[in-house]
């Protein structure tokens, strides 16, 4: 069996109420949602104080999915004392042969692993992204040394939630947002005022592809349900040129939407390794 299954999932404060230091009803549900997409690769973003205890939030959640086994990418300090860390877990299908975390160019953090899959030749390079929701300037930053990982014959994977507009996505109506909450989304003053798409285009520009895209999913919303704010698709996973022969599923969850688990659902893709030559 050569089909793995990558999985991005923005948890919302860890699952718990309270910025993260409430009840864990959510997460709970989250967990059993989880463990029915059957994910080899699942990536998460916001799980703040799972770092606490030796990680035992992350432990918990690990051993409840039955996965292999997870790696916490420990995120800096924002201005409100919250650190988003973001985790990858792994199926026991799947062998680590490297992995660690950049925050030195992150507003929040960057996981990566390097991965032994069934069925693949060579290493799938994975990057974990949870951009900077503020400034649409550090965005590009942030990506901009990601393009070498679409370099030919390099497999790899980026995804996460890049607080950006998703490429084909319809401008969505900013007017229902309150003034102060526009900047981080809007093109710079001077500049058109539609959605900043820098970081998407940057990563298109060196050659990635949206597993949306092939399976007409490029309106989707994946995110932004909460109360004032406006829908929009920023959960991505994005495919090197190498890997995305292999694509053969795609789909959008909004299962924690619906339960109120999250204001982000879920994206999941299938990849047949064996359709990489």
């Amino acid at each position: 069996m050569t089909t793995i299954r990558a999985v991005t999932f923005n948890t919302l404060f860890g699952g718990h109420d309270d910025f993260g230091l409430g009840a864990g009803d959510r997460l709970r549900g989250q967990v059993a949602f989880l463990e029915g997409l059957e994910a080899d690769i699942l990536a998460l973003q916001e799980c703040n104080f799972w770092d606490l205890l030796g990680n035992r939030r992350m432990y918990q959640t690990l051993n409840a999915l039955g996965m292999g086994s997870a790696y916490l990418a420990y995120a800096n300090e924002t201005t409100n004392g919250h650190r988003f860390h973001s985790v990858i877990m792994l199926s026991r299908r799947v062998q680590l042969a490297a992995h660690g975390a950049d925050r030195d160019r992150y507003h929040h953090v960057m996981g990566w692993a390097n991965l032994i899959l069934p069925g693949l030749e060579g290493l799938l390079e994975l990057r974990n992204l949870h951009l900077d929701p503020f400034d649409p300037r550090n965005r590009a930053r942030e990506v901009s040394p990601l393009g070498v990982l679409a370099a030919p014959g390099r497999r790899s994977l980026v995804v996460g939630d890049v607080n950006s507009i998703g490429l084909r996505y319809p401008e969505p109506d900013w007017t229902r947002l309150p003034a102060h909450a526009v900047n981080g989304h809007l093109r710079l003053p001077r500049e058109d005022e539609v959605s900043d798409r820098d970081a998407t285009e940057l990563l298109a520009r060196a050659g990635f592809k949206d597993a949306s895209h092939p399976f007409q999913q490029e309106t989707a919303a994946t995110a932004a349900f909460g109360d004032g704010d406006v829908p929009r698709r920023q959960d991505l996973i994005l495919m090197s040129p190498a890997l995305a022969p292999a694509l053969v599923g795609y789909q959008v969850h909004l299962e924690p939407v619906d339960k109120e688990w999250s204001d982000h659902g879920a994206v999941s893709a299938d990849f047949d390794l064996s359709l990489v030559a």
